[in-house]
């Protein structure tokens, strides 16, 4: 039996695109995606890095998509808001609905009550992970109405552990929680991160880094909720050689530059790096650091795993509880705490082996956290 699925996707996103493409593929599924945004498939300005860019892959092949028509503005949750969405999903005949991107937009909640309308279950994914406290009258209507909500939802798509226990504390019922793992494309960064003979040395040698320091990849927005400053602040303690490679840029790019300089740290900022080159922006490096307060997935948590690298990350960063596992395959340490990153960093630094034990852990791990599993997942749910 063949079911008819819904995709409604906040816009193009390069790491969930891979995806509809297999779920497409698959033989029960019949699937269209509604984008409710172009945002991701053309030239756009990202605000907080303070670029404009355009991904370097091909988009929007393999599977059946329609663009609606937004009449949102602004970043908040009329970003997104889309009448288009009420007759697609009543006229569309579907079996189920699933919505990838949450609650947080005003087209969510449009589809939702399309899907009520309509008579059509509607499954959620997202990557909500850490309860907010309960502390005001706001943040108690806004757990009635998540409660409301996930009494409704037919089923939950589960990116990881974290957000396993976020619905569970708003009343989901666990037997109709299904996995799809919060994944890349695993299989491209694994082959993009393969060095010709002296490939390798000479990307290192083009970014300053000398062949006998510790190269530490940070990949992502250069913002204050990623917090690059404690990763400089950590290497400050560090006895041993040790350089940071930033890839990404943002608002704090000046002010890790000077405190760089002024503490006489080696760094070096790479800036906007692509998608086709940034495997081997990873591969190059020696291990992967992401000091974030707050991130619920951390998709750059997976490239960098994909590329063979250990990996270490703040309890505040989702993947903590599920493919990055302390002491195995990178470490994990409290948000701001560079005196815990740095000795880390150094343990790293003074044993090879280590870091060679612990990136191929990272890889096959990553490998079992695929596209692959989430595709069943859904297929699963459907049944």
């Amino acid at each position: 039996m063949r079911h008819r699925l819904a995709v409604v996707a906040s816009h193009v996103i390069q790491y969930q695109d891979p995806f509809y493409r297999l779920l497409a593929a698959h033989p029960e599924i019949e699937l269209t995606v509604f984008f409710c945004s172009a945002e991701g498939a053309k030239t756009y300005r990202d605000v907080d890095m303070g670029t404009t860019l355009r991904w370097d892959l091909e988009l929007l092949t393999g599977y059946e998509h329609r663009f609606l028509r937004n009449f949102g503005r602004g970043h908040g949750f009329f970003r997104l808001v889309n009448p288009g969405l009420m007759p697609a999903i009543a006229r569309g005949g579907f079996d189920a609905v699933l919505f990838m991107t949450g609650w947080a937009w005003c087209s969510a909640w449009i589809g939702f009550a399309a899907c009520r309308l309509a008579g059509v279950p509607f499954l959620l994914y997202g990557d909500s992970s850490f309860i907010p406290p309960e502390n005001s009258a706001r943040a108690h209507i806004r757990a009635g109405v998540l409660r409301s909500l996930f009494g409704m939802a037919g089923g939950f798509m589960i990116s990881g552990k974290l957000n396993a226990g976020y619905y569970r504390h708003y009343g989901a019922d666990p037997r109709r929680f299904f996995p799809l793992p919060w994944a890349i494309d695993n299989e491209r960064f694994i082959e993009g991160s393969r060095f010709a003979p002296g490939e390798r040395d000479a990307l290192r040698a083009r970014l300053g880094i000398e062949p006998e320091e510790l190269a530490v990849v940070y990949s992502g927005k250069l913002i204050e909720r990623k917090d690059p400053m404690t990763l400089l602040r950590a290497i400050s303690k560090m006895r041993r050689r040790a350089v940071a490679v930033f890839l990404g840029d943002g608002v704090l790019r000046e002010p890790l530059e000077r405190f760089a300089r002024e503490n006489g740290l080696r760094a070096a900022f790479a800036g906007f790096v692509n998608q086709t080159d940034l495997p081997k922006f990873y591969a190059m490096g020696d291990a992967f650091v992401l000091p974030s307060h707050f991130d619920p997935r951390a998709t750059v948590v997976n490239e960098a795993m994909a590329c063979g690298l250990p990996v270490l990350i703040t309890d505040r960063c989702g993947p903590s509880a599920d493919i990055v596992r302390h002491g195995e395959n990178g470490f994990v340490f409290a948000p701001g705490d560079a005196a815990a990153l740095a000795a880390h960093l150094e343990a790293l630094a003074r044993d090879a082996e280590m870091r060679v034990r612990m990136g191929a852990r990272s890889l096959a791990i990553i490998e079992t956290w695929s596209y692959r599993e989430g595709v069943e997942g859904v297929a699963e749910a459907l049944r």
